[in-house]
């Protein structure tokens, strides 16, 4: 209920001055819903003690924060929208809580972006009884609460000046800072900005206004050709064998758990015993998919990968087609970000089969059941993508058939919170075992035709924390993320015909799989696979052009 003041004498008695509810909200979402947040300024804060002007540096910030939810209410609360935008800010807010506070997640651009282009599988993963019971508790009730509230609302013009005072007074405050520490602000912003990506709403509605923005609401960017002079040298274009690769492109699969990295647990039985070239050093572009896949593909490097650019520009798979590589790329995750956008590409995520599908999706057996099939059907010089669905989480449980149930006791939850870092972790190395099981797969269909040059490529997009420092999941600011979230394995295969018609020398190549890589050498590295000839080209960052001759 939602009155008007009018007069005393009309006043109802009992109805709430609608700054008072405002108030009241602006203390509930920063009290209840923003513990995380203030645990990191109080950190942050830490690091400045015993500097000139650590005082006003803390008020300033405090000030800062406080400013912004007391801002923001007193835009949104007028008659009649007041408490329907009260209530999103609300239930925003508690949704963003659940997971910073359970899992640890950030919510940066990343993850908005993740969260907007997941499947519905992989969303339903998210939504567990211990979320619905927080939102009951956090999100709904007080909801409910404001909804049956009556409230009363001062007139028109007195409500502006009043209105305006506060935003008046909110907004110096924002300005504050700026005034008492000056310098040491802007130090204070630039060191810690990570700290607004758990500050609830702050972060979501941010996130999501740029995803929008950047997104959905930007015009289509007309795509640059890069590479056009890309040709296949005589000696691959002219081989007179069938020359194939398969990349495997993992899912948030870290090192640290790879027995071929030199983990306890026997992870990689499969690619142990076949000999894959492990590269131990390697790190990823980014601690998301949407990320990492299209900066794995892009000839940019991490440091100056920029989304929409790389999104305006071709990548590897452009490239290597316009050279004549007939390229397919076959997806069981959340999507290739565009990167397959203008080359043949097949999405099984949604598929109905038997045995490998449930409401959940599809384990990555469906990507790989046909897999001699469809080699046969593409012509020589081929590349072949497989996006498994790997170690997707936090529904680990779910990423693997009974069988590779090996490591025991799982976590048999999506809630890996409620599991004991043991459990989690063993249910996470079946993941990592299931898809050695997949790479497997890929090998004994490429061994099969001994009269083809074969290889195969695999690296994850990102890595996973476990619990670790009770962090889980991973899409942290790459500069202050955890090693397990940027660590990633990386391996190949090669047929003894490729090796011998490429010209590789092995131990060259055993000594520069212990030597730094990274998700920066992938575009080289695969047009190197097919002795592709362009300007783009760097063959210093292609992980066996100094091994080859």
């Amino acid at each position: 209920m939602i009155i008007e003041e009018t007069s005393v004498s009309r006043r109802p008695k009992r109805a709430m001055p609608a700054w008072l509810l405002g108030a009241l909200v602006v203390a509930y979402i920063l009290i209840a819903l923003n513990r995380s947040l203030w645990g990191e300024a109080h950190d942050a804060l830490a690091v400045s003690q015993g500097t000139a002007g650590f005082w006003a540096l803390s008020i300033a910030v405090w000030g800062r924060l406080i400013a912004n939810m007391v801002l923001t209410v007193a835009i949104v609360l007028w008659p009649r929208i007041g408490k329907p935008l009260l209530a999103i800010l609300i239930l925003v807010s508690a949704a963003s809580a659940y997971y910073t506070q359970t899992f640890g997640v950030r919510l940066n651009e990343e993850i908005i972006q993740s969260i907007f282009e997941t499947t519905r599988a992989e969303a339903g993963a998210l939504i567990t009884p211990a979320f619905l019971g927080w939102m009951a508790l956090y999100g709904v009730l007080p909801v409910v609460i404001i909804a049956v509230l009556p409230v009363r609302f001062m007139p028109m013009w007195r409500s502006l000046g009043v209105r305006a005072a506060i935003i008046l007074v909110a907004a110096a405050m924002l300005l504050l800072p700026h005034f008492l520490v000056g310098r040491n602000y802007i130090y204070f912003e630039r060191n810690h900005r990570g700290m607004y990506d758990v500050y609830h709403p702050y972060a979501a509605l941010s996130g999501t206004f740029h995803y929008l923005q950047r997104d959905v609401f930007r015009k289509k960017p007309v795509v640059t050709p890069i590479g056009t002079d890309a040709a296949l040298a005589p000696s691959a274009a002219m081989a007179a064998r069938k020359r194939v690769v398969v990349l495997v492109v993992g899912e948030t699969a870290r090192a640290e758990n790879q027995s071929l990295q030199g983990y306890g647990r026997d992870t990689n039985p499969e690619m142990k015993r076949e000999g894959a070239i492990y590269f131990s050093d390697a790190w990823s572009c980014g601690t998301a998919t949407t990320v990492s896949v299209p900066c794995m593909f892009s000839n940019m490097t991490r440091e100056k990968f920029d989304k929409p650019a790389a999104k305006a520009r071709w990548n590897a798979l452009d490239v290597l087609q316009h050279a004549g590589v007939d390229v397919f790329w076959r997806d069981n995750d959340e999507g290739c970000k565009d990167v397959c956008a203008r080359v043949p590409n097949d999405d099984v995520t949604d598929a109905k089969i038997a045995g490998l599908c449930d409401a959940s999706g599809c384990v990555d057996d469906i990507l790989v059941g046909d897999l001699p099939e469809r080699l046969a059907k593409m012509r020589s010089p081929a590349l072949l993508v497989l996006h498994i669905k790997g170690s997707h989480g936090p529904a680990y449980f779910k990423r693997y058939p009974a069988e590779f149930n090996v490591f025991k006791p799982g976590c048999e939850t999506a809630e890996v919170q409620t599991c004991s870092y043991a459990q989690t972790v063993a249910s996470y190395d079946n993941t990592i075992l299931y898809t050695d099981h997949i790479l497997g797969k890929v090998v004994e269909a490429l061994k099969a035709e001994p009269d083809t040059d074969s290889a195969m490529m695999y690296l994850s997009d990102h890595g996973e924390s476990l619990g670790e420092n009770d962090v889980y999941l991973h899409g942290a600011d790459w500069a202050t993320a955890p090693s397990q979230q940027k660590h990633i394995p990386m391996l190949m295969w090669l047929s003894p015909g490729w090796v011998r018609d490429s010209g590789l020398r092995m131990d060259c190549v055993a000594q520069r799989r212990v030597q730094p890589a990274s998700q920066d050498n992938l575009f080289h590295t695969l047009l190197g696979f097919f002795g592709t000839r362009t300007e783009v080209y760097k063959p210093e960052l292609d992980l066996l052009a100094g091994c080859q001759g």
